[in-house]
């Protein structure tokens, strides 16, 4: 997928999120918000919202799976596990997949999600000096600022159903007067009589940009009360191209889930995460006068009619003034980087020379 339709299909996952907060309508979206809050409609939906909440409320398990497609393509698929003091989530977009979970106050992600939370530099070099091919996923206390799902995923906020709420806000200021709406339509699930439809459509243009969005969403809820899933239609026009999605996010209710927290020798601290990274940085700051020393060290030995050795490098890095400690067959240099220490030692084996990190 090209960066323009990459680029719609994120502003369709925003409509997706958007659409969790705004209930839309359907027929002639004439409205404005403040008259489409005063319709009797949008009033039985919102009804049908906090009987949802409660119903959320005394749960104690969440499964929820989510697909949006695009034409005949699936660009987004993610699922969500949640308990009252767990989640484990799951995002695949573009063939990429993400995973996030939380277990006791605790944000879990995996490897690249964390390189990027963190702004590594050093991403693949890190990946060659984790404790263990077991280690998987990087600890954060405290969220990060991309869970990298399509919610949040603490568990108060999916219990309480406005875990969509803080992601919007901080992704865009909502102006509801660009947006036109109609009248909420309740009706029996065509599927499932004893559940109830409120079908609905939302447009919004931009004038300064032309980007433009209409959707239609059907929200159903069950007999209980319980909304059970949100279908979304959506055409997004930006850059004069048109993307039409269609979403399915579903909900089942099972108080019977257990989650598992990560086992300790599968992650690393996000502390010692971002330390390997700065200590990496300050050891690449060494190399240029390693490679000084190495050369100075070489004109010596041939000078001396000598193979290389560890007096030779000694000898060389006094001659430029440059800071080391002796050490086996070498030297040793020694650099920080945003407080976090890095060494590199230079070695001669057999009239070789040798530069490693130690």
């Amino acid at each position: 997928m090209n960066k323009s339709k990459s680029l719609l299909v994120a502003i369709s996952s925003l409509a997706l999120t958007f659409a969790s907060l705004i209930p839309a309508q359907a027929a002639d979206t004439s409205l404005t918000y403040l008259q489409f809050t005063a319709t009797q409609g949008y009033k039985d939906l919102l009804a049908a919202a906090d009987l949802n909440s409660t119903k959320l409320a005394t749960a104690t398990g969440l499964n929820i799976d989510l697909e949006m497609t695009s034409g005949s393509q699936v660009v987004i698929q993610g699922n969500i596990k949640a308990t009252k003091t767990a989640v484990t989530s799951t995002m695949t977009m573009e063939g990429e997949t993400r995973a996030v979970s939380f277990f006791d106050g605790a944000y879990y992600l995996g490897f690249e999600s964390a390189a990027t939370e963190l702004n590594a530099k050093n991403k693949k070099l890190i990946g060659k000096r984790l404790p263990s091919p077991a280690v998987k996923n990087i600890k954060f206390v405290g969220a990060p600022e991309d869970t990298g799902s399509f919610m949040d995923i603490d568990p108060s906020s999916i219990f309480s159903g406005q875990s969509s709420s803080s992601f919007i806000d901080s992704v865009m200021s909502i102006d509801m007067s660009k947006f036109s709406f109609g009248e909420v339509i309740k009706s029996a699930n065509p599927l499932d009589p004893t559940s109830t439809d409120y079908k609905s459509e939302v447009k919004y243009t931009d004038l300064q940009t032309g980007m433009s969005l209409e959707m239609v969403t059907t929200q159903t809820f069950n007999s209980e009360g319980f909304q059970t899933s949100t279908l979304i239609d959506q055409k997004v026009l930006l850059f004069g191209m048109t993307v039409t999605s269609n979403t399915k996010l579903t909900t089942t209710i099972d108080n019977t889930l257990v989650l598992t927290a990560p086992d300790a020798a599968t992650y690393i601290t996000s502390a010692k995460f971002a330390s390997l990274d700065k200590q990496i940085s300050a050891e690449t700051a060494l190399k240029p006068n390693a490679g000084k020393i190495v050369t100075k060290a070489k004109a010596l030995a041939k000078s001396a009619k000598k193979p290389l050795s560890g007096k030779h490098l000694a000898s060389a890095a006094k001659a430029l003034k440059i800071t080391v400690k002796s050490v086996a067959n070498g030297v040793k240099l020694t650099g920080k980087y945003k407080g976090v220490a890095g060494s590199l030692c230079v070695s001669a084996v057999k009239g070789v020379a040798t530069t490693k990190n130690c």
